[in-house]
């Protein structure tokens, strides 16, 4: 992401960036904890970055099992701990996409600048 400031002459504290990353440490977070093929003991996970005009854009796909709940969910009860991370997400971002193709997870996380 550094780099990513630097080519567009951004801040630390530029936030939609800060968004941005919010939002793929969130998602990131939930591929790589559910993320496990059958039979594997670690994630295998592949990570894109794109930079196109003010348009950024993540790939994370990876082969563990599909998505079972929404991708669209409410965010819980404040007393509830867990479950955020998607409605974090979503508000961060412009668009945020899920694909399931065959045995292939795919997210997609766009951000305009």
């Amino acid at each position: 992401m550094q780099l990513v400031r630097e080519h567009m002459g951004r801040g630390a504290a530029d936030r939609p960036l800060i968004l941005f990353e919010m939002a793929l440490a969130e998602i990131g977070n939930n591929v790589l904890r559910y993320a496990l093929p059958p039979g594997s003991v670690e994630p295998l996970v592949e990570f894109e970055l794109k930079l196109e005009s003010k348009t950024l854009t993540a790939l994370l796909t990876d082969w563990g099992p599909p998505l079972h709940n929404q991708l669209t969910p409410a965010m819980p009860a404040p007393s509830v701990e867990t479950g955020r991370g998607l409605a974090i997400a979503r508000k961060a971002l412009d668009e945020l996409g899920y694909q399931r193709e065959g045995e292939v997870n795919t997210w997609r996380l766009v951000k305009r600048l």
